[in-house]
Order: structure tokens, then C-alpha cells, then sequence
């Protein structure tokens, strides 16, 4: 149904006035779309900036190999939105349906591309501020974190050992853990078939401003994850498998320690680094709330994200805290993207009543 409401606003609207509008902000799917996509690049320039500034000081380097993909990424977009201004320009006044069909089909693609241009850097801005992060080896705070669970009454080795007794719920947690990539995609390339600008534009803005919530909690208080600092026996999880929670560990030690010093994204879990606060738990939720438009979207979203949520402590190794923090950051982004939506909507209201009282 959100489908359908985002073409018709697209082609009831007169065409932006600049290709920037068009392709970057989204600005054929209205003035939220606009914004939201707004918001989205300036995150994004800010966390550049800080990757910039702080590589210049850091002992690390940035691995002449990550240009490729780097290089790659511009490409594809360069082609894909080329493509999309031919087809355009050529069946601009095109009345009959094969016209309007190839139009519709070039507006998606453009919906892809740009997706993929601004997720796919943020990925590259955000590894390489976690790898900075960790190299300034601040002291870990497992053991606080464990406190904090503690206090809140929650029993972690329990809990994992629960978990850990059945095989069936074991293998479908880590399904589920496993589901997050394919989730990430899906929801964005849902978007983009179905012609969602509107709702691609809010994603990708809730993307980024919990990117930032992340980069400053992992400042905050930097930590190895739960099974690092409990050391369980192996029999305790074992129907996860061997290195549940611990694939980041060994990059994230020699980050530390400076046996490493290149930031690469070829290395085998480099966009693990973080636990605290826990990645798994705002895609959850974001996720989840960027699928809300309909029925068919919004039940399968809030099993499968709920399952990856349950996942994130025995399989994921994340302290029960990580995912607390990580659910505020998620809700406070909510919160700030549809805040211009609420005083749009106060706005009418007041008019309204305006317009009876004058009646």
C-alpha cells in the first residue's frame, strides 16, 4: 500500500529541479524524503571528517587495496545513474505502457544505486573508524558491563547454558544471527522494487545517525565481549559453535597491541570490532520499524529481527547492557527522524482548528 502512494507522489510531482535533488536526496519522493536524505549525508560527512583528522594522527594506514572497492562503488553507481538519465531523457514523453514500464523500472534502479552508494560507504566509514577505535586500545570495561548485568539481575553464564540446551533452538539462533546481512539487503532492495523512496530515505538516515551513536559508545566504553571476559568452557556452547562471540577478538588484539597497523576491509571480520553497543540490536530495530507499512512486511521483519535479538547474547557474545544501550540509540534515531514529521503534523492540526473556528 506505501508502494503504491510513493509512485503515485513521484510522477504527480514536477521532476527536481537538479540531478543532485534527484538522485542524491531523493527529491521526486517529497520534502521528507529530502530531508531524511539530508540528514543521511551530512552523518555521513561528519564521520568522514573524523576518519580523516584522526588517521592523519593514528600510527595506522589505510590499505592501498580498499581503493578498489572504493573505486568499484563509484563505478557502478557513475553507470547505473547514467543509465537511469538515458532512459529518462529518451522516454521522457513516452505515453504507452512498454515507456511508462521501462521509466518505473529506471526510477528503481536509481533507488538501488543510490542505496548502495551511501550504505556502502557508510560501511567503509564506519570499519575504519572501528579500527581507529581499537588501536587506541582505551581500557576495556567488560567487567563493569558484567556488573551492570549483574545489577540489573540478569545471569549471563546462565543464560548462555539455557540457550545452549536445546540443539534446535541453538541452530535456529544462529540462523538467525546469520540472517542479518540478508535482512539488511532485502530491506533495502525491498524498497527499492517497490518504489519506496520515501521510506528508503528514512533508513538510510536511521542508518546513520545509530552510526554515530555506535562510534561514540565504543569511545565510551570499549570492550572485548562477553565470552572474552567469562572464558567458558566450550561445553557450555557448544550447539553454537566453535567461536561464537569471538571472531573479532584476535584482530581486535592485535589492533591493540600494534601488530597490526593497516586498516584493510579484506581481513576476515573486520566489521566485528564493536560490542558495546550492539550493531545486531539497532539493525533489529530499525529494521523492523522501517517495514511497518504493511502486514506482509512489518510479521516476518519482527520474528525474524526478534529471533537475531535473542541470538545476539549466546551467539553473538554480547554483554545484555550492549543491548540495552544499543535499543535507546535506535529509539532516540527514531525518534529524532520522524520529528519533523510530528511538528508538520502539529502544524495541520493547529490550522485546523483555525479554519473551524473561523467556519
Amino acid at each position: 500500500m506505501t508502494s503504491s502512494i510513493a509512485v503515485t507522489q513521484s510522477s504527480d510531482n514536477p521532476a527536481p529541479a537538479t540531478l543532485t535533488d534527484r538522485w542524491l536526496l531523493l527529491g521526486a519522493y517529497g520534502p521528507q524524503a529530502r530531508f531524511h536524505m539530508t540528514v543521511a549525508w551530512i552523518a555521513l560527512a561528519g564521520l568522514v571528517s573524523v576518519d580523516v583528522v584522526w588517521l592523519s594522527f593514528s600510527r595506522l594506514s589505510f590499505a592501498t587495496s580498499n581503493w578498489d572497492s572504493i573505486i568499484r562503488l563509484v563505478l557502478f553507481t557513475a553507470i547505473a545513474f547514467g543509465f537511469c538519465g538515458l532512459v529518462s531523457h529518451r522516454l521522457a514523453h513516452k505515453t504507452d505502457r512498454v515507456g511508462a514500464v521501462l521509466r518505473e523500472g529506471a526510477k528503481r534502479v536509481e533507488l538501488f544505486a543510490v542505496a548502495m552508494l551511501l550504505f556502502a560507504l557508510l560501511a567503509v566509514t564506519v570499519i575504519a573508524y572501528c579500527y581507529l577505535g581499537s588501536a587506541a586500545a582505551l581500557p576495556l570495561q567488560d567487567a563493569w558491563l558484567a556488573q551492570i548485568d549483574q545489577w540489573i539481575g540478569f545471569d549471563w553464564i546462565a543464560f548462555v547454558k539455557f540457550a545452549n540446551s536445546s540443539a534446535l533452538a541453538s541452530w535456529l539462533l544462529v540462523k538467525a544471527y546469520q540472517s542479518t546481512s540478508f535482512m539488511l539487503v532485502g530491506t533495502m532492495l525491498w524498497f527499492c522494487i517497490s518504489g519506496q523512496g520515501e521510506r528508503l530515505a528514512e533508513f538510510l538516515a536511521l542508518s546513520c545517525i545509530t552510526s554515530i551513536g555506535i562510534a561514540v559508545g565504543m569511545m565510551i566504553l570499549p570492550a572485548a565481549g562477553a565470552f572474552a571476559y567469562y572464558h567458558l568452557p566450550f561445553a557450555a556452547y557448544e550447539n553454537f559453535g566453535t567461536g561464537s562471540g569471538m571472531w573479532h577478538h584476535e584482530l581486535l588484539m592485535a589492533l591493540r597491541n600494534g601488530q597490526t597497523t593497516e586498516i584493510d576491509f579484506n581481513v576476515p571480520n573486520s566489521n566485528c570490532l564493536v560490542t558495546f553497543p550492539s550493531g545486531h540490536t539497532i539493525l533489529a530495530i530499525i529494521m523492523t520499524y522501517a517495514l511497518r507499512g504493511s502486514w506482509w512486511t512489518l510479521v516476518p521483519s519482527f520474528i525474524i529481527n526478534g529471533a537475531m535479538l535473542a541470538s545476539t547474547i549466546p551467539h553473538g557474545g554480547h554483554h545484555l547492557f550492549d543491548l540495552i544501550v544499543g535499543a535507546v540509540i535506535a529509539v532516540c534515531a527514531i525518534w529524532f527522524v520522524r520529528l519533523p514529521l510530528g511538528v508538520r503534523h502539529h502544524r495541520l492540526a493547529i490550522s485546523g482548528d483555525v479554519g473551524l473556528a473561523n467556519a
